[in-house]
């Protein structure tokens, strides 16, 4: 039997000025630069990865940034929106620290919890949702402490013009159950 896959073990994105980049995500959202490198197919190009104090699967959100390249276009076959999870309690703080860097946000309910949902500098979707689940992040930046500082991913909207077919590769390689089939044309998958 082959082993399934346990979760996001992590996402991978293109996006603007690396300096830019690295600002929002540890500047604003208090990630660790966890590591830095550059591209194996273009060593130009930086390869930047964040995530909690310990780099561990499941909180590492990974950029090529290119300075200068034109505005993707989102669409078919990517994640369309960044979901990720903070502490019980911990809500008020981010609505507060994205105010304080002037970061637009909605306030959202989805499957009965509550999100922010908000862009990063290079038009990418992210949402944060408090959740009890999830290992506290440890890494302290300015006032992102641990009783509020993001634990890592809590889900990822797939866009897909073939959402059945979509489906049936999650459930074939991570086993995930469908908690609830339909919200909006979104179908919500867990791992069991």
């Amino acid at each position: 039997m082959a082993k399934k896959t346990m979760g996001i073990h992590h996402i991978t994105a293109i996006v603007g000025h690396p300096q830019e980049n690295t600002d929002f995500y540890a500047g604003v959202l208090g990630l660790r630069l966890v590591k830095q490198t550059v591209n194996f197919d273009d060593p130009g190009t930086y390869h930047l990865y964040f995530g909690n104090e310990g780099g561990k699967p499941g909180t590492i959100i990974t950029f090529f940034p290119w300075a200068g390249a034109r505005q993707g276009v989102i669409g078919d076959g990517q994640v369309g929106v960044t979901s990720y999870v903070v502490p019980k309690g911990a809500m008020a703080f981010w609505e507060k620290r994205l105010e304080k860097f002037n970061v637009p946000y909605t306030k959202i309910e989805r499957f009965g919890e509550q999100y922010v949902e908000f862009d990063d500098p290079h038009g990418l979707h992210l949402e944060i949702v408090e959740r009890e689940e999830g290992e506290a992040n440890t890494w302290t930046f300015g006032d992102v402490t641990p009783d509020v500082a993001i634990k890592g991913f809590g889900g990822a909207t797939l866009l897909s013009a073939q959402p059945d077919k979509t489906a049936e590769l999650l459930e074939n390689i991570m086993g995930p159950e469908r908690c609830i089939t339909s919200l909006g044309g979104l179908t919500m998958m867990k791992i069991s």
